[in-house]
């Protein structure tokens, strides 16, 4: 299939700077395993707050999520804001991008409020917090082109005593999965820009990578009879193979069955189940439906279906891994055992200047990490345009890493330079990442910081001094002429103002096989280098500075992506943004050249 020009929801998924209209955020989704309540965050430093346990046993991460904003500046007019609630009572939070029934719950409150200030009554119900973050809405219940519906479903907890919780889903599977779990759809409440997949997923769906659920599953089934309302608590075990087959026991029942599918975010799976010499003949025979979903890595609701209408039969089950990945040892070497592989995930990148006393945050987003770690300590990786490279050593706290990382190339200059207070600890199947570094100009002192959680994006280790080997930039080799644009916008926090300015020029560019990018257009001079993306297929990246512009704004160094056309063409765009006290400023420059 053709590939067209790359688009700026594609640059967003290579951690590049946004532009005005790209998501800039991911909302995660977590499960607590004892109430069994959902919560999303679109702000990577409370996901990583979750995943420390501050918000109190059992959460852990569905690994789903879906794009926002956090920046009102950054969204785009059409996005509003998502009102958050709590309530105490239901122990659970509540989002809606719906105004009119944001302001229905802040009447609520006002009431409630009053009432517990004649009564000295607790409020239990929906307490305001703020905007969680920012994202399309449905019009008539309906998401426009390029986005994806994330439905709301409900629990019915206010009805059931469960306490009320709501989860938010992108696939219409899952919802109605949870709607068979006897949630209740409430429909379309935001529309989330997809991602370079084709869904809202990290990636395509699968029908032959199942490793995300390779274990031994344990735990204890509630099987169900619909004729007579027969139901037993049980035992049973599941092993799932890496190819998918699984085979396991309960109730005198042999079972196999063939994983056949998995979603973009390996959490939901689907296949073919049976059962055979049950103690209860009912629950013999082929089953119609049979579905896996995975919480974190400890943690999988099965649910298989047999027969229909009265004779339907079910084994619904919450099982746990006997193989959850532990925390390996500290050691008295200096080595990077335990912490070796590559690592990815969204994180949080905050810069913040302080001045006389006053502090003033210069970013805070969410944007994907990524890092490979060898054996001997070497660390490679890249992330917001950035490229890391440095080495960590362990330090007299067991299994904590330190060192020193330095980044350039960064779509933010704030992130550029030496960070040596590092951070660096594995914790179970996570790694967890704490950069800093701290840069004086002017009377000023900017910090900037990296912070997050990363997971295992493969299973092999890293073996090389400084991370895999890159395979040369196949398809995009060669010399390449044509037109590109270059847009510059301006925007002015001060007087909240925003100006753009387009211009033309013939560009040459010329990439060698080892990925070394040279050329000429808008009177600048461009040099830098590509590798392949982890993130999309064909897709190469890397940084490409621009020096002697005919417009000065053009001079600096930029986050680059190309891929080859069909024809041989080089599609290649290269994106930066720089800020000089109220003013910021993007540049985007783009084009297809034909070789030469």
């Amino acid at each position: 299939m053709k590939k067209t020009k790359l688009c700026l929801a594609l640059l967003a998924a290579l951690s590049f700077p946004a532009l005005a209209a790209e998501p800039e955020t991911e909302a995660v989704e977590f499960y607590n395993t004892t109430l069994g309540h959902y919560f999303i965050s679109a702000t990577a430093s409370e996901a990583k707050l979750v995943d420390d346990g501050a918000a109190g046993p059992g959460w852990v991460r569905t690994g789903r999520s879906f794009q926002a904003w956090l920046d009102p500046a950054n969204a785009p007019s059409n996005a509003a804001g998502v009102c958050r609630f709590y309530s105490t009572g239901a122990n659970s939070h509540f989002y809606t991008a719906d105004t009119a029934e944001c302001e229905q719950l802040k009447g609520l409150e006002a009431a409630e409020r009053e009432h517990a200030r004649a009564t000295n009554a607790p409020i239990l119900g929906w307490r305001y917090e703020g905007i969680g973050f920012r994202i399309e809405s449905p019009s008539g219940g309906s998401c426009p082109a390029g986005t994806t519906a994330v439905s709301r479903v409900y629990n019915d907890g206010f009805a059931n005593g469960e306490g009320a919780n709501h989860r938010f889903v992108d696939d219409s599977e899952l919802r109605g999965l949870m709607v068979d779990r006897s949630w209740i759809s409430e429909g379309v409440a935001f529309c989330s820009r997809t991602k370079p997949s084709g869904t809202n997923a990290n990636l395509a769906a699968t029908s032959s990578n199942f490793d995300a659920v390779v274990a031994n599953w344990t735990g204890t089934a509630q099987w169900e009879k619909k004729a007579g309302g027969s139901h037993t608590s049980a035992p049973l075990t599941l092993d799932v193979s890496a190819s998918g087959a699984v085979t396991g026991s309960g109730r005198g029942c042999t079972f196999a069955g063939q994983l056949r599918s998995g979603d973009g975010f390996r959490s939901l799976f689907s296949g073919t189940f049976s059962a055979s010499g049950c103690s209860d003949p009912a629950f013999n025979g082929s089953y119609r439906r049979f579905d896996l979903e995975r919480y974190g890595n400890g943690t999988l609701i099965v649910e298989a279906k047999l027969g229909d209408g009265a004779s339907e039969v079910s084994i619904e089950a919450t099982l746990a891994s006997a193989s959850v990945p532990v925390t390996p040892p500290p050691t008295a070497t200096p080595s990077a055992a335990g912490i070796t592989g590559d690592w990815a995930g969204t994180v949080g990148w905050t810069a913040v200047r302080q001045q006389g006393g006053t502090s003033t945050t210069l970013v805070q987003a969410n944007r994907p990490l990524a890092f490979s770690i060898a054996g001997g300590g070497a660390v490679s990786g890249s992330g917001f345009g950035c490229t890391f490279a440095g080495s960590l050593t362990q330090t007299s706290s067991g299994g904590v890493f330190g060192g020193n990382i330095q980044a350039s190339g960064c779509g933010d200059a704030n992130f550029n330079g030496a960070y040596t207070n590092v951070k660096v600890k594995r914790d179970d199947g996570r790694l967890e990442i704490e950069l800093e570094r701290e840069s004086q100009a002017a009377g000023a002192t900017t910090k900037a910081t990296v912070e997050g959680s990363l997971t295992n994006a493969s299973a092999a280790p890293v073996t090389g001094g400084g991370g895999p080997a890159t395979p040369p930039p196949a398809g995009i080799t060669g010399s390449f002429s044509g037109t590109f644009t270059a847009d510059v916008e301006v925007r002015n926090r001060t007087t909240n103002s925003t100006t753009t300015t387009s211009s033309s020029s013939g560009a040459q560019f010329t990439v060698g096989s080892a990925g070394a990018l040279s050329g000429n257009g808008f009177g600048c001079t461009f040099s830098g280098s590509l590798s392949p993306s982890a993130a999309v297929p064909g897709v190469f990246s890397g940084a490409v500075s621009a020096s002697g512009c005919t417009n000065a704004s053009l001079n600096g160094s930029y986050a680059a992506s190309a891929h080859a056309e069909d024809n041989g063409a080089l599609s290649l765009e290269m994106e930066t943004e720089t800020e000089s006290g109220d003013v910021r400023t993007k540049v985007h420059i783009a084009g297809t050249a034909p070789r030469s």
